[in-house]
């Protein structure tokens, strides 16, 4: 299976979804943020924690039970 990024004009959006929406073929749309919309500051935070593969993070399966455990 193929995915594709696709950049259109705003005015086009409406046609464009419409043209997906009707090709059988296509499984899945989705449409992904612009991410111009990102603050510089917060890129630069992410990339740092992304780098530093530290121990300090738990997995979401981690943080979900402890919170399922403090909910009783």
């Amino acid at each position: 299976m193929k995915v594709f990024s696709v950049t259109i004009q705003d005015d086009k959006e409406h046609m464009f979804m419409e043209l997906l929406n009707s090709v059988s073929f296509v499984k899945k749309i989705e449409a992904i943020p612009d991410d111009e919309n990102i603050p510089q500051w917060h890129k630069a935070i992410l990339d740092q924690r992304l780098q530093s593969e530290s121990e300090d993070y738990l997995d979401w399966e981690t943080v979900q039970t402890e919170i399922d455990a403090n909910m009783v």
